[in-house]
């Protein structure tokens, strides 16, 4: 069988969140926010393939490990069609899978820079211990220096969040043009369509101008996935505030939030590193190891 793939598009939510669910992802590259929102930017097209969601990424020549109950028989079908092609984004029980499929064939390999970081909720709503000591400080000194205010995010609020991430990124760009574009241009997709995806988000304000927000979705049963968390650096808490505020008071219904990876950056790994992750899902791609008889 040949499968057509295409450009995700919100008419793929619906079912992309169905197989979704049925594989209980926990990298949060497969949520549909992210699925749609960045496939431009690594190539990544989404097919069927025996009743599971598949997605071709690296300029078609490579895939995601199908989504859905009947897995092991998508990936049978993707190596007849294509040849043993190369794998990304795995985790590590995805790997095994691979493996036993397919002894011998794949070399496995850890992409540390693609490692998401993830998070006790009850933990960061209530920052207790040592190990919190500098983050509540940072809160204690917003909380008495401003006069705040916190909201969920909503259809009514977010040309307000638009207007500050505008400021923000004005601020911040040469630091990474290219990536923050990037960024820019899937946030305000986001935004255009933040109930289909299914989001849910908080606003920081002081003075009633909004200094900070976050949003994302549901991931799997037990975890969400924070897509993005914006605030005005220099001011001083805000960053520590709004991550607070957020998981004390929308994602009660969550164990775990997952707050993505750190792409590399020192300065982002350090300050994912600070908030003291539970794990770290770790990531794999598997590569085909050719001319293997």
């Amino acid at each position: 069988m040949s499968c057509s793939f295409h450009k995700p598009a919100f008419d793929d939510i619906k079912w992309m969140k169905e197989k979704l669910k049925e594989s209980q992802p926990k990298c949060c590259d497969f949520s549909s926010g992210n699925l749609i929102g960045w496939s431009r930017f690594f190539n990544g097209r989404v097919g069927e393939i025996d009743d599971c969601l598949v997605v071709r990424v690296k300029d078609e020549a490579s895939f995601c490990f199908p989504k859905g109950k009947n897995y092991e028989q998508a990936l049978k079908t993707i190596v007849s069609e294509y040849g043993y092609p190369d794998f990304y984004t795995l985790e590590k029980h995805e790997t095994e899978i691979i493996e036993k499929l397919f002894p011998g064939k794949y070399s496995f390999k850890a992409v540390r820079n693609s490692f998401d970081y993830v998070y006790s909720r009850e933990k960061l709503a209530t920052l207790k211990g040592k190990k919190y000591h500098a983050k509540r400080n940072h809160i204690s000194y917003f909380e008495k220096n401003n006069n705040w205010s916190f909201e969920p995010l909503s259809r009514k609020n977010i040309d307000d969040c638009v207007a500050m991430n505008e400021k923000w990124y004005e601020l911040n760009v040469e630091k990474d043009r290219v990536g923050i574009e990037h960024e820019r241009e899937v946030l305000r997709m986001n935004f255009e369509h933040f109930e289909e995806i299914g989001c849910v988000g908080g606003v920081l304000r002081v003075d009633g101008d909004v200094v900070a927000f976050t949003f994302g979705e549901r991931l799997n049963d037990n975890t969400f996935d924070t897509h993005f968390e914006k605030a005005f650096s220099d001011i001083r808490g805000a960053y520590p505030m709004i991550n607070m505020l957020f998981a004390k008071n929308m994602l009660t219904d969550y164990e775990l939030v997952n707050r993505e990876d750190d792409v590399g950056s020192e300065g982002l790994r350090s300050a994912k590193l600070s908030y003291h992750p539970e794990i770290l899902i770790e990531k794999y791609a598997a590569i085909n190891i050719k001319d293997k008889p």
